[in-house]
């Protein structure tokens, strides 16, 4: 009781030299405590008593009560809480304020609404008030800061009862400032936007940058699109201070290399993710789940989906499987159709008219009696391309070349191919006959035998290698087999070729010698 007594003295004391206002707390409508915490109205109300002081220095002859005095110059078992609406000018008269003011937060529709009313006590005057709308605290901070300044300077304008206001001493100067340093703001990777203390400085609105800061401890932050934001609480106290921060990725990569086993240097990947095409075989994407198309000339597409990590590389290497098409190919000379052998990578594969499945990117080429001929024929995966070739070699060659290996050496079993062959032997036997004395039987015998085995080999060899190369597949692997199988055979039709030729020649110098 006595220390509340002693105040009222010492500001009633004072008034004779002073100006005094009273900022009274925030208050709140029912319906929008719930909206508006406590601590939230208390810091509404540190901000308005803040710009009091602002605008109402002490070296204008104001004084601005602090939250503690007015308390204390209440009367018993009245609360600061409990002052409002009418009584504002009474309880300013109570605690012998000049000027009393009060903001008040509600609710207007989904909005909050605030209003702050200033008082003269002595004349129980409202002169200054204001109004606002916002959808959150932080608006209604914002109508503080905006409005204050010019609600406060009304009571530079007004004057108590019985004597002066303010008069301005234009001698009265005082200035204070704290000192400022130049500092370097940097990031890793550069281009970031800088903020200080919250704020961003017009000069310094990308890094690397320099700025004035005053000495002190201040929060730098840095954001970049597509990078964690970085922050660093630094002690500024002298010149060219470097402040450097790291941005992590908010991103991870994506890495395509597939296995490619075959013709990968006929085409080169396309790569899209997420629907959109991208450039190279490495790229950025943002952390989660992408849906990413793998194709390329020669191979059957790859879809997947890949779960981006944060500052990660995930890599696809699996192997791609070589694609099928559709192969209707004809051969003509000079306007004539014509069967042609049709090789498909070096290994036979039937004749025109030739129409199956072949393997994307596949060699194409046209082979007769001492020439051959390269058909360009790209079809597209799953799709049928039609090609005409016009020869340039004259087919007939290829006519008589076949002829000739079909008397020379059988590839099958017909009657009039058996009875050459019986022919051949029965020659030999009339003319080894007519000898005199001068046939090696055991050569004759040697070379007889390897010739048939030969023959045997080449006839073999030959049918099996071409049933192996049109052979139906349906996928790289078995095409894979399939020409594994017809070089094999190739192989074994070879050494018959080389058989027959080496029993040919025992049985020629046995009968000659």
């Amino acid at each position: 009781m006595m220390l509340r007594s002693l105040l009222v003295v010492f500001f009633f004391v004072a008034s004779a030299f002073a100006t005094h206002v009273a900022v009274l707390e925030t208050g709140a409508d029912e319906s929008a405590k719930d909206k508006v915490s406590l601590s939230d109205r208390q810091y509404l109300t540190n901000v308005l008593r803040e710009q009091a002081v602002k605008e109402l220095p002490a070296v204008q002859n104001y004084t601005i009560m602090t939250r503690e005095n007015i308390s204390a110059m209440l009367p018993p078992g009245k609360a600061i809480e409990d002052c409002e609406g009418g009584c504002l000018a009474e309880t300013g008269r109570n605690i012998a304020a000049d000027y009393i003011c009060q903001a008040r937060v509600g609710v207007f529709g989904t909005s909050l609404t605030l209003s702050a009313e200033l008082y003269e006590t002595a004349g129980n005057k409202l002169i200054a008030s204001f109004n606002g709308l916002g959808e959150n605290v932080g608006e209604l901070l914002e109508i503080i800061k905006q409005k204050s300044p010019e609600f406060f300077r009304m009571v530079k304008g007004g004057f108590g009862v019985g004597g002066f206001g303010f008069v301005d001493n234009s001698a009265a100067f005082d200035y204070q400032d704290k000192k400022k340093f130049i500092v370097e703001i940097a990031s890793e990777p550069s281009g970031a936007v800088p903020t200080i203390d919250g704020q961003a400085n017009p000069k310094c609105l990308s890094t690397p940058c320099k700025v004035a800061v005053e000495e002190g401890s201040h929060r730098f932050v840095v954001t970049k699109e597509r990078y964690v934001t970085a922050e660093l609480v630094v002690d500024v106290k002298q010149n060219e201070q470097k402040v450097m921060l790291t941005l992590p990725p908010n991103f991870g990569w994506l890495e395509v290399s597939p296995v490619l086993a075959g013709p990968a240097n006929k085409g080169a990947l396309s790569v899209s993710v997420d629907g959109a095409i991208v450039e190279g075989t490495k790229v950025e994407l943002e952390s989660g789940v992408h849906d990413v198309h793998v194709a390329h000339p020669c191979y059957d597409p790859v879809d997947f989906k890949v779960s981006i990590v944060r500052n990660k590389t995930q890599v696809f290497d699996k192997e791609m499987t070589r694609g099928l098409g559709g192969l209707d190919l004809n051969a003509e000379y000079k306007g004539v159709p014509q069967v042609v052998p049709v090789y498909l990578d070096g290994v036979e594969a039937g004749n025109t008219p030739f129409t199956r499945k072949v393997p994307l990117c596949s060699d194409v080429v046209l082979k007769g009696n001492g020439w051959e001929e390269r058909v360009d024929a790209n079809p597209e995966w799953h799709k049928v391309e039609r090609i005409t070739h016009s020869l340039t070699h004259d087919p007939k060659a290829v006519a008589a070349a076949e002829d000739t290996v079909k008397l020379a050496i059988p590839t099958t079993y017909e009657a009039d191919e058996e009875s050459q062959w019986n022919g051949f032997v029965a020659a030999s036997d009339d003319k080894a006959a007519q000898s005199s004395g001068g046939t090696s039987w055991g050569l004759f015998t040697a070379g007889a035998l390897i010739m048939a085995s030969g023959i045997t080999y080449w006839i073999l060899g030959n049918i099996l290698a071409k049933d192996a190369a049109e052979k139906d597949y349906d996928t790289e692997s078995e095409y894979e087999t399939n020409l594994d199988d017809a070089r094999y055979w190739q192989t074994f039709r070879n050494v018959g070729i080389g058989a027959t030729i080496l029993g040919a020649l025992g049985i020629v110098l046995s009968i000659d010698f």
